[in-house]
């Protein structure tokens, strides 16, 4: 009998200590475990913030992410960075928790200050039959971060302090901040307008862009040099702060405008900046592509500001240089001729190679007015120099005449290219031909 007893006695022992591990590998399961979000965030519909900096909806559209920051009920659209969203999922996606604990769902949130999250997200699905995630983090104050999430309601992880800072952004955070969006190689028009200063429209056609306004310039080539530039500028232009509060512009005239057409675009993208009563450090401007106002100090609107000289192609001479067979230099006393020959250059009625004039050649094609060209000489112009070039059948491609002018900068000189106009020019080429082929005892140096 006794032997019966010991044994039901041993039996007894062995289930309470196979239950104790059960239970116990039971819970250590349950407190091992890890697992955080196993949701795909490939279809989410909205992002619902709330935290200390703020609360906004981050909303998904045909044609990328807006935010929507309340102001007077949610009346504040503003586009949003879609890159910046999808790795804001990507986030929360990846976070590892230290360590879970089991038993949440049976009560007790505030043990863990999970019932006023420092942080709450929800997030919601396009499939209409898809639950809603909702997210909670909340600070201990010592460095340790409890979370919970809806999927696991069961379970509370825990985080290191980094994650509030990763997670709780404001919503300037995602905002795009671009004032234009379109392709630098798709622009077909650039047009700039000041009530008080110069404005212009360029349009690009096969051979570049070229003036359809201002009326004097009308047909003349624009520098696409410079256009390129300033259309690469443009694209690049971001707002120095959005303004998330409603503003109402007062009805005056914009102090510029900025409008570019491109692709298949009927309606240009346009830019307006408005001085700011009070606040002469800055600019308002109101964009077609940002949906809210914002504020670019004066130094960033100052450099968009273009006038029709700085974007006008101011070459004097347009030349094929390779056509060119006879170079002709008159100056001071003396008289140069030079032809093309197989090995170079060389001086007439003579054995003698003359190098760098192909050199010449090309900066003739470099050469820009410095200012507005004039219909007549000035008084105080003397001439100096004439240069004709000439093709292999002896007829004429161009002729130049230099003429220096003490009323003018230093450094420049005018130039008259055939029968048209004088053009203010750098008179370092003046200076290296005059070099190169000198006046003589009555000529200027």
């Amino acid at each position: 009998m006794k032997r019966i007893a010991f044994a039901i006695t041993i039996i007894v022992l062995a289930a309470v200590a196979f239950g104790g591990y059960w239970y116990t590998s039971l819970k250590k399961e349950i407190s091992d475990d890890t697992r955080w979000l196993s949701n795909s965030f490939d279809d989410v519909r909205s992002i619902h913030v709330q935290g200390a900096l703020g609360t906004y909806m981050l909303a998904a559209q045909d044609n990328g992410w807006e935010a929507q920051v309340p102001g007077a009920s949610w009346n504040v659209v503003a586009r949003a960075t879609s890159d910046k969203v999808v790795d804001y999922l990507g986030k929360l996606a990846d976070l590892t928790p230290h360590r879970s604990t089991g038993g949440f769902d049976q009560g007790g949130p505030e043990e863990y200050g999970l019932d006023t999250p420092d942080l709450k997200i929800i997030i919601a699905f396009g499939k209409e039959d898809e639950e809603s995630l909702t997210i909670k983090l909340t600070s201990d104050g010592g460095g340790t971060i409890f979370g919970w999430n809806s999927l696991s309601p069961g379970l509370v992880y825990e985080f290191g302090k980094e994650v509030l800072e990763e997670l709780g952004l404001p919503a300037d955070h995602f905002l795009d901040t671009r004032v234009f969006q379109f392709d630098n190689k798709d622009v077909k028009q650039v047009q700039l307008v000041q009530p008080f200063g110069s404005s212009w429209l360029v349009e690009k056609e096969k051979e570049g862009f070229f003036f359809t306004l201002p009326g004097y310039l009308k047909g003349k080539p624009a520098s696409d040099s410079e256009l390129e530039l300033y259309i690469y500028s443009l694209a690049l232009l971001k707002a120095g702060k959005l303004v998330l509060q409603p503003v109402v512009t007062e009805k005056r005239m914009p102090a510029l405008t900025i409008r570019v057409w491109a692709g298949k675009a009927e309606e240009p993208s346009i830019v307006e900046f408005f001085t700011v009563k009070d606040e002469p450090s800055i600019y308002l401007g109101q964009s077609t592509w940002l949906t809210v106002p914002f504020t670019l100090n004066v130094e960033s609107v100052g450099q968009l500001i273009r006038s029709a000289f700085d974007v006008q192609g101011r070459s004097v001479v347009k030349l094929d240089t390779g056509t060119v067979a006879r170079f002709i230099v008159k100056h001071g006393e003396n008289d140069y001729a030079m032809e093309r020959s197989e090995t170079g250059w060389r001086l007439l009625d003579s054995k003698k190679d003359l190098p760098g004039i192909d050199m010449f050649l090309w900066r003739f094609t470099e050469l820009q007015f410095e200012a507005l060209p004039l219909n007549n000489l000035p008084d105080s112009a003397v001439k100096l120099m004439f240069c004709k070039l000439e093709d292999a059948q002896g007829e004429k491609l161009t002729a130049m005449t230099f003429y220096a002018d003490p009323k003018l900068p230093q450094g420049q000189c005018w130039m008259k290219n055939g029968g048209g106009m004088y053009y203010p020019v750098s008179s370092r080429l003046l200076k290296d031909l005059q070099g190169m082929f000198p006046a003589g005892s009555a000529g200027a140096s």
